[in-house]
C-alpha cells in the first residue's frame, strides 16, 4: 500500500514538474511570475495580450534584419504566440463557465488581436526572406487568433445570444364572440353584498 502511494506522488511531481518546464518553454521568468501574480480573468487577459504583443514586437525586429536566418527566429517566436493565444482561451473558457463577468479584457482582445491579424497577414508573402521556415506556423497563428476574435464577440455569457422570446404567446387578448352582447353595468359592476332595505314608510295619508 505504501508503495503505491509513493509512485502516486512520484507521477503527480512529475506531471507538476512537465506542466511548470511546458509553461517556461514559452514564456520567461518574469512572465510566469506575472500570471500567478494576476487572479483576476479580466486582467489575465490583458496580460496574455501583453505577452502576444511582445512576440508580435520580436518578429519585427527580425524581420526588419532582412536575412534569411532570422526565418527560424521568426517561427519560433509565432510558436510562442501561438501557445499564448492557447492560455488566453484557457482563461476565456474558465472565465465563463465560473460566471466571472469580463469587460475590459474582451476589449482589448478586440482591439489588438486585430491590429495582430493584420500584421499577421502581411507576413505571408515569400518577398520575406526565410518565408519558408514559417510559412506553416504563420498560417496557424492567423487561424487561432481570427478563433480569439470570434469568441470575444460572442461577449461575456454567449449562451444568452442563443435564447429566444416564447414566441407561442398572444400580442393581445382573444375579441368576443360574434353575437354575444357586452355586459350591462349591473351585469358588470362589482357585487358589495346583499342590500338591506330600511324601516316603511309611513303612508302620507295615515298621517
Amino acid at each position: 500500500m505504501k508503495a503505491r502511494i509513493v509512485i502516486l506522488l512520484v507521477l503527480c511531481c512529475a506531471g507538476a514538474g512537465r506542466s511548470a518546464r511546458a509553461q517556461e518553454d514559452y514564456l520567461t521568468d518574469g512572465e510566469i511570475s506575472a500570471v500567478r501574480d494576476t487572479q483576476e480573468p479580466d486582467k489575465r487577459m490583458i496580460l496574455w495580450m501583453d505577452f502576444a504583443a511582445r512576440r508580435i514586437e520580436t518578429i519585427k525586429q527580425a524581420v526588419a534584419t532582412f536575412k534569411p536566418e532570422s526565418g527560424r527566429a521568426i517561427q519560433k517566436s509565432l510558436s510562442e504566440y501561438i501557445r499564448i493565444m492557447e492560455s488566453l482561451e484557457s482563461t476565456i473558457d474558465d472565465a465563463r463557465e465560473r460566471r466571472v463577468p469580463l469587460s475590459k479584457g474582451l476589449k482589448d482582445v478586440e482591439t489588438r488581436g486585430s491590429l495582430h491579424l493584420n500584421y499577421l497577414k502581411t507576413l505571408n508573402s515569400e518577398s520575406i526572406p526565410g518565408w519558408k521556415d514559417f510559412e506553416y506556423t504563420l498560417e496557424e497563428a492567423m487561424d487561432m487568433t481570427k478563433d480569439e476574435l470570434a469568441e470575444v464577440a460572442k461577449g461575456n455569457y454567449p449562451e444568452l445570444n442563443d435564447r429566444k422570446a416564447p414566441s407561442d404567446l398572444p400580442a393581445r387578448p382573444p375579441a368576443a364572440a360574434s353575437g354575444s352582447r357586452p355586459p350591462s353595468k349591473s351585469e358588470s359592476a362589482p357585487q358589495q353584498g346583499p342590500q338591506e332595505e330600511g324601516p316603511p314608510r309611513k303612508s302620507q295619508r295615515g298621517q
